[in-house]
């Protein structure tokens, strides 16, 4: 076991894995009890850290530290700049080159073109 600081308060403790201390985990378990209830019973309203931190009478630290660990995933901004989550962006970028790789296998298909599977195992070629 390793000596590690915690994250959040900064108390030294010993830890096989994870950066959070014992109390500081269980504080943030509770709150996430209190944030999924005041979600599920507000689904309408949107919430950024900030307005829901003061919503909950909550420690922004908290629930920053409950985003930034995966907890929270609805439309929460990681950083309060308005940009888009590194995770929106990748997922983004993802649904575009699957669109582009449909796109140029359609076009192929419109060709002609044979794949490499349909030429090694077409019936025309496949020696018996």
């Amino acid at each position: 076991m390793a000596l590690v600081t915690c994250k959040l308060c900064r108390k030294v403790f010993t830890a096989a894995g994870g950066r959070t201390c014992p109390d500081c985990k269980k504080r943030l378990d509770d709150l996430y009890m209190k944030v999924r209830d005041f979600l599920r019973d507000n689904p309408k309203i949107e919430f950024n850290v900030d307005t829901l931190s003061d919503s909950l009478d909550a420690d922004i630290r908290d629930v920053q530290a409950l985003v930034d660990m995966g907890y929270l995933d609805r439309d929460f901004k990681a950083n309060l700049s308005g940009e888009e989550s590194s995770r929106q962006k990748l997922a983004l970028e993802l649904e575009k080159s699957l669109n582009e790789m449909k796109a140029s296998a359609a076009s192929q298909a419109q060709k002609g073109a044979v794949s490499y599977g349909q030429q090694l195992y077409s019936d025309k070629t496949r020696r018996r």
